[in-house]
């Protein structure tokens, strides 16, 4: 009897510590991601090509009146460094959605009650965000010009030259100052964040069978922050590689990261990456003639736009951080008119560069 009971205890010990192992195996379980923007591609109807997104529209209608900029935190507002970089932004984006709805009026300048929304967004132009008054008032100068040259059914991106020369005098004389201060060419080295990071990218710009869904399981496993966006990198990297790439995980795995309010230099190469991932395979394509929803880009790069203004105003001397500022604020809107397409295939190219040339 006593034989038995001590069996009894021994086989009642093994029960628990094996339910104690399944419930840690399925406490560490990774929750699979989802991707956050469904409702968008529900939403387009038979007839449809694209989805309707916010002040986008379906993709064609002019910006320049709904440009949004982001609000300088109470925080930040007495800091002269900070609002320096804060106008570097908004300055850039201003200029760079002028580009935007020139380069797609020009596109369609045949069609006049068309293109008549894009002179009247320009000649509305919001530039609230800009306080330099020339600046302020060289951007408006480009925009009324190029209204003008669409309602006479010219193309404007031609007839710009004197007006962006002034643009760019006085722009110019703003930004060179900050970037000679606080400028160089460091760059970021993850092999200081993993230990392991050489094997990790050999793997994911090669591996075309397992490595794709073990870096998944990484990524959304590792709780350090600073590790958790270098592995995102390494797994889009991966996806692109692999024969079962999906960009709609790749969404899923990079947007909470960037919504996650914490600093690393990566931001804004992530936030490229979902751009890029968005613009051409999920929302839209790489054509002339696709859906561009830059306003809702925006709105992510204005989040971490501001990450990285809070991180700089407390280290200022930190140059790979404001190296990786000013990338994120120099990426250009997504444009057409172009001999290969939208200008996303260049951002393509650009972050893939090392895989598609191994292609070669």
């Amino acid at each position: 009897m006593k034989k038995f009971v001590n069996f009894l205890l021994i086989s009642l010990s093994v029960c628990s510590l094996h339910a104690c192992n399944s419930n840690a195996e399925r406490a560490e379980s990774p929750k699979e991601p989802e991707f956050p923007y469904q409702t968008y591609l529900d939403s387009i109807g038979e007839d449809d090509w694209f989805p309707i997104i916010g002040d986008d529209g379906d993709g064609f209608v002019a910006i320049s009146n709904n440009i949004r900029y982001p609000e300088m935190p109470d925080s930040l507002s007495s800091s002269h460094f900070a609002d320096s970089l804060l106008q570097l932004y908004n300055i850039t984006i201003a200029f760079n959605t002028i580009i935007h709805d020139v380069n797609s009026a020009t596109r369609y300048i045949e069609e006049t009650d068309f293109v008549s929304d894009y002179a009247d967004a320009l000649d509305s132009i919001n530039v609230s965000g800009v306080h330099d008054p020339e600046i302020k008032g060289a951007l408006v100068k480009i925009s009324r010009k190029a209204a003008e040259s669409i309602r006479s059914g010219k193309r404007p991106v031609e007839l710009l030259n004197d007006e962006m020369g002034e643009f760019y005098k006085v722009f110019n004389a703003f930004r060179y100052p900050l970037y000679d201060t606080h400028l160089s060419d460091e760059e970021f080295k993850p092999s200081e964040v993993l230990d392991d990071y050489a094997d990790i990218h050999s793997k994911a710009i090669s591996d075309t069978t397992t490595f794709r869904s073990e870096l998944l399981r990484q990524v959304l496993r590792e709780s350090d922050f600073g590790k958790k966006c270098v592995l995102a990198r390494e797994f889009a990297y991966a996806n692109y590689k692999s024969p079962d790439r999906d960009d709609l995980e790749l969404v899923a795995v990079i947007d909470p990261i960037l919504r996650a309010n914490k600093y690393s230099p990566l931001l804004g190469e992530l936030w490229l990456i979902w751009r890029v991932a968005l613009q051409n395979d999920i929302f839209s394509g790489v054509s002339n003639d696709s859906a561009i929803y830059n306003l809702f880009y925006n709105d992510m790069r204005n989040r971490i736009v501001q990450i990285y203004i809070a991180y700089l105003k407390n280290h200022p001397h930190d140059k790979l951080a404001f190296r990786e500022f000013v990338s994120t604020v120099k990426v250009y809107n997504v444009t057409r008119n172009h001999n290969f397409g939208n200008s996303s295939i260049l951002d393509e190219m650009y972050l893939y560069d090392e895989i598609l040339n191994q292609n070669k």
